[in-house]
């Protein structure tokens, strides 16, 4: 009996210190990135789009009904993303520029994570420019598949890739040169195109580093244009159950506020002015809902593979769009502006320990994501972030975060900084050498996201513009000295 009573307490002590041991283990990170996605999927109410294993994902965590991005375009708002920053803190407002060449020293988060002993890992579309901060990922390997199925237009492309390079063409001028059709459908499998072979990339990885804390990031290209995905998402959808939004714009909004949406006018069989067509608004609004539920599928693979390898408990995992999108709405396209529409995303966090299935209506910026991780795999928050950690909402969805949520878009030598508050969306648009303020929006969202009507020249809003003008601080925002560059 002694024998035996000695035996249970080695066992028992044992398996307290593989518990301790356990819960010590460092927790993996997996971030998926989603590009265009508007907050328009069936855990956020909208049940005419198919997304069954993002709303899985909403199940396993908390869904963040009011998360913002600091920038309504994939460049600058996955730099501030990474980085924990503000897009003018950091002097990058542009699609062109990147972090590692433009601020060498930069903290980020893959350097946060492989410098506190993590494989850092990055598949698909993760920074905008794919080989930016490369130094700092442990796998960063080509991204695999295609845009386009139809072998024909495979090789137009390519001829005038050929052409645009003999002619010596910008950037800018390449991508209108060589863009290919806006949709396709093809009756193929879902590794020929880009996001199902980049679920293959992270499914290997995840085999192969299992045993090692990772954190990893899975760009998914879908659903940015072109909508281009498997016939079987396409048949998820009736082109007739798509409508035609109304296309008026915003009454006393001012033009600085919007843009001729040229992304998409770049590709072929579109007008280069006006309005699209009904019966070509519905066939981009069908192929948009079937790039969705593609890139849904794919994020599905990744999770199933993931919890086959017994890594769900010990993972956080993150979905987040980088930007909304436009569909039509007020006759406008693509992202690029301060619009509700274009800068409200959606961000569920999944995280061992905390809250599963719950949603809150805190306001929250995309840049808190830096230093929520950090807190979340028990690291210290690096001094130098704009953002603050999600921690307390993520324990309890019902606490307030932010008193309101900034963004900003920039054109030339004017810059528009916007607040968005509880109910209200305010911007001012400044010019960024003479300070002076040339543009003011007001719009009330209490009843929708749509901008109905620019109420800041109204006189029972004067009060409302001055105390939301003082909050924003457009003034004091611009005269914050950008990061040091490189020469």
């Amino acid at each position: 009996m002694l024998m035996y009573r000695l035996s249970f307490a080695i066992l028992f002590c044992f398996a307290n210190v593989l518990a301790s041991h356990a819960g010590n283990q460092k927790k993996n990170v997996l971030i998926f990135f989603m590009d265009d996605l508007r907050p328009e999927l069936g855990c956020y109410g909208e049940t005419y789009i198919q997304t069954p294993n993002i709303d899985r994902l909403a199940e396993e965590g908390v869904l963040f009904e009011r998360a913002y991005c600091q920038q309504a375009i994939c460049g600058p708002s996955r730099i501030s993303m990474l980085s924990g920053k503000y897009p003018d803190r950091l002097g990058i407002q542009d699609l062109w520029t990147q972090l590692r060449k433009s601020i060498p020293d930069a903290m980020s988060l893959p350097r946060y994570f492989k410098e506190a002993g993590y494989r850092t890992l990055s598949y698909g579309k993760v920074y905008h420019h794919h080989n930016d901060d490369q130094e700092n990922w442990c796998e960063l390997p080509n991204k695999p598949g295609q845009k386009y199925a139809d072998p024909e237009v495979l090789e137009s492309i390519r001829l005038r890739t050929a052409e645009a390079e003999r002619l010596g063409l910008s950037v800018r001028e390449k991508f209108e040169f060589t863009a290919g059709p806006a949709t396709e459908a093809a009756d193929v499998e879902d590794t020929v195109y880009q996001d199902g072979a980049v679920a293959e990339q992270a499914i290997d990885s995840l085999r192969r580093h299992q045993d090692k804390p990772f954190f990893m990031c899975v760009g998914f290209s879908k659903p940015h244009l072109p909508f281009a995905a498997p016939t079987q998402y396409w048949d998820l959808y009736e082109r007739e159950q798509f409508e035609v939004p109304d296309r008026r714009l915003p009454e006393g909004a001012p033009p600085i506020a919007f843009t001729n949406w040229g992304e998409l006018r770049a590709y072929q069989g579109m007008p280069k002015d006006g309005f699209l067509s009904d019966e070509l608004t519905r066939e981009l609004r069908h192929g948009y809902a079937a790039s969705v539920s593609y890139a849904d599928a794919q994020l599905g693979k990744v999770m199933a593979e993931l919890e086959r390898l017994g890594l769900r408990e010990n993972t956080i995992v993150v979905m987040w769009g980088d930007h909304g999108y436009k569909l039509g709405e007020h006759g406008q396209w693509c992202k690029h502006t301060n619009f509700e529409l274009d800068t409200r995303v959606p961000l569920i966090v999944s995280a061992p320990g905390l809250e599963k299935g719950k949603r809150t209506e805190a306001l929250v910026e995309i840049i808190d994501l830096f230093p929520t991780l950090v807190k979340l795999t028990g690291g210290q928050v690096p001094e130098v972030l704009d953002g603050k950690s999600l921690e307390p909402v993520l324990a309890d969805p019902s606490l307030d975060f932010r008193p309101y949520a900034v963004s900003e878009y920039r054109r030339g030598k004017v810059v528009g900084y916007t607040l968005r508050d509880a109910r209200w969306r305010f911007t001012e648009w400044i010019n960024v050498e003479s300070k002076e303020i040339v543009a003011t929006e007001l719009y009330d969202h209490s009843e929708t996201q749509l901008s109905v009507e620019n109420l800041a020249g109204r006189e029972e809003y004067s009060d409302l513009v001055e105390n939301l003008s003082k909050q924003l601080d457009s003034r004091g925002r611009l005269a914050v000295e950008p990061l040091r560059k490189s020469e």
